[in-house]
């Protein structure tokens, strides 16, 4: 047999992350994957729920729904999930709620069942033309599903190639990306504190009824027996994304937290 002229060595691993913690972060996607169509039901069961206290019925202050729409005075954050069925991203802003703290209110989303990372993007600048936004901050996965080559793409990561569609089509960005994502039980509940927590009950994450899929995913959401977020089917996606633009803008922060159970 001839000997190779080359051996080319290629990048499989994003630099930010360990080998092994990528290998458990797959492990627990596939399992998520698999356990989702096999619990594919939505259900009501607060048990099971892996943001229990969201209130997807009533508008604020008695729960998180809100007609609040986009304020051009404040920054736009775009939260973006990073999986190619569904790909979920959406736009939020950061208000002041009653008690002082940080109010988070989501304004539009941008749900595809089937799309690459370029493609999101360009319906991502479709939808900010649209509200006449120019400029956005970048929040959400900082994994990769492209660099990994699992979609036949090696060498860029996904935020890449978001970069590229919105120089080319003149959407300025700012970078408000973790090194790595936070452990996602840790992120859940800081969220649930979030959704409704503090002395007052305060409800600092809201969302515009527009937002179907962001309302069914805080609604529907599960955790397994061990009381760790799950993809169940569709559902678990959308709140990654804004779930990661919450917790950039929480961490540090030293409000108490209220477990409420």
């Amino acid at each position: 047999m001839k000997e190779p002229d080359k051996t080319w060595d290629i990048p499989l691993w994003e630099t930010n992350h360990s080998k092994q913690r990528l290998l458990q972060e797959e492990a627990m996607d596939f399992l998520s994957y698999k356990l989702g169509y096999e619990m594919s039901e939505e259900t009501d069961d607060p048990t099971k729920k892996a943001y229990k206290h969201f209130d997807g019925y009533n508008h604020y202050p008695d729960g998180n729904l809100t007609a609040i729409d986009y304020d051009s005075g404040s920054p736009v954050w775009l939260c973006a999930d990073f999986n190619r069925s569904p790909h979920c991203w959406a736009l939020l802003q950061v208000k002041k709620a009653r008690n002082g703290l940080k109010q988070y209110v989501v304004f539009d989303e941008i749900f595809s069942k089937e799309a690459l990372t370029t493609e999101q993007a360009l319906k991502a600048v479709e939808l900010l033309k649209k509200w006449g936004i120019s400029k956005v901050l970048l929040a959400g996965d900082n994994t990769s599903n492209q660099k990994s080559g699992n979609y036949g793409r090696v060498g860029k990561n996904d935020w890449d190639y978001v970069r590229e569609v919105f120089d080319e089509h003149q959407i300025s960005y700012k970078n408000e990306l973790d090194i790595q994502n936070p452990r996602r039980k840790v992120r859940v509940d800081k969220i649930n504190n979030v959704i409704y927590a503090g002395i007052n009950g305060e409800r600092r994450l809201l969302v515009n009824t527009r937002c179907d899929h962001v309302i069914k995913d805080y609604m529907y959401s599960i955790v397994n027996d061990k009381g760790l977020k799950i993809d169940n089917g569709d559902r678990g996606h959308m709140s990654d994304a804004t779930d990661y633009a919450i917790w950039r803008n929480e961490k540090g922060n030293n409000s108490p937290m209220y477990v409420l159970r």
